[in-house]
């Protein structure tokens, strides 16, 4: 599949997976793991952190990784949640 085809799935899993998180994208790249093998890299962006379901970011993977399958996309997936409401807006000062 291609880098387009997976974010197209990407995104329909993400988006239904958790409603209440707001989800905002996906940005999705092909890459290659520390043992050479060929990957999915996927960012995830969300507007905030569920909180009735606060797993359910981190138990996405199986979702994306399922639906994958069923077209035929057997690559491993490395995903990232961005959330908004999370990012940091001061930088550290030690």
């Amino acid at each position: 599949m291609t880098d387009q085809e997976i974010q197209e799935v990407v995104s329909n899993v993400l988006r239904t997976r958790v409603p209440e998180a707001g989800f905002k994208g996906a940005d999705v790249r092909s890459d290659i793991d520390f043992d050479g093998e060929s990957i999915i890299r996927v960012t995830a962006r969300y507007e905030r952190r569920p909180q009735e379901r606060r797993e359910a970011l981190i138990g996405a993977v199986h979702d994306l990784r399922d639906a994958l399958i069923a077209k035929g996309e057997e690559r491993f997936v490395f995903l990232t949640n961005d959330v908004v409401s999370e990012r940091q807006s001061q930088p550290d000062i030690d």
